[in-house]
């Protein structure tokens, strides 16, 4: 299913860039294994190297902007990111008024197995892409991935070598079963959406992408899980069977707040704390005033 030809040349296209104190930002397309161009954002610091990178994956209610702040920060210390927008749910919901049509290749591509396949697929392609850049340090390189992004995540630790830790936040370790029981608008609308002979076999096939059957693999790479306590989709028993079912070395840390994180200054300074831990960066650890706006 995740059948993989590395190409040799992983490149992408410039469409734009900045540069700030320390560190440029590019927006970018990458080719994704499914055809078609992946949008990301590209940090680089602008001296040293090799830099340890990290990929960002957003969750169903954002986009490759989710993450913007947080590589912001991490670039400023040393490290490369790449940010890519999801072929699903990037800028899910966010129409500007009814459009049935709109409306119904959204519920579509949402109940297509297989472009959940090709986002896990374009996650691969941007580990060969960095994987290729020779200011990257193959051997630090991680993955943050929020919501779906890391259930995403899960899936990859069981199936690419190249990522050496990762960090998922608020992850759906059995998309299968959120989609059978959520009340997410998400879930409820495909659920009400397609008929019962086509949801079925979505289920069925979104099984075999539960995240659970992949993180027992994910060993030696270590995975940081960061829960909600107030989570509105994800129940507490849904989060110990996601950390249960994972290789060691892990660990799950909880958090006083909903399932974006508002406002959850901790969680994104453990983060960082994490990734310096795991790849010593070459600059000072982070503190809590980094973390500020």
């Amino acid at each position: 299913m995740f059948d993989y030809v590395e190409e040799t040349q992983a490149g992408f296209e410039v469409i734009s860039s900045i540069s700030k104190k320390g560190y440029s930002i590019y927006d970018i397309n990458y080719e994704s294994p499914f055809n078609g161009q992946v949008p990301a954002f590209l940090f680089i610091p602008d001296k040293g190297g090799s830099f340890p990178a990290v990929i960002f994956m957003h969750p169903s209610q954002g986009n490759r902007k989710t993450f913007f702040h947080e590589a912001q920060l991490l670039a400023t210390k040393g490290y490369i990111s790449l940010l890519i927008e999801a072929p699903i749910f990037g800028g899910y919901g966010q129409t500007d008024g009814p459009d049935r049509k709109k409306f119904t290749k959204t519920i579509e591509a949402l109940a297509d197995i297989q472009k959940y396949i090709h986002t896990v697929m374009d996650i691969r392609m941007g580990v060969t892409l960095l994987s290729k850049l020779t200011i990257v340090d193959e051997t630090r390189m991680a993955f943050v991935g929020h919501g779906f992004g890391a259930s995403w995540g899960g899936v990859i630790s069981g199936i690419d070598s190249l990522i050496k830790t990762f960090v998922l936040i608020s992850g759906y370790g059995e998309a299968s079963e959120w989609q059978l029981t959520s009340e997410h608008p998400i879930a409820a609308i495909i659920r009400s959406f397609l008929p019962p002979e086509r949801f079925e076999y979505f289920i069925s096939s979104l099984r075999k992408l539960d995240a659970i059957h992949y993180v027992k693999n994910a060993a030696p790479a270590s995975i940081l899980f960061q829960f909600a306590k107030n989570d509105e989709f994800i129940e507490r028993g849904h989060a110990a069977t996601f950390y249960s079912a994972a290789s060691s070395p892990k660990r799950i840390n909880w958090y006083d707040t909903d399932h974006l994180f508002t406002n959850c200054k901790e969680a994104l300074l453990d983060r960082q704390e994490w990734l310096s831990a795991h790849f010593c960066s070459q600059n000072d650890t982070f503190s809590k005033e980094s973390t500020k706006n």
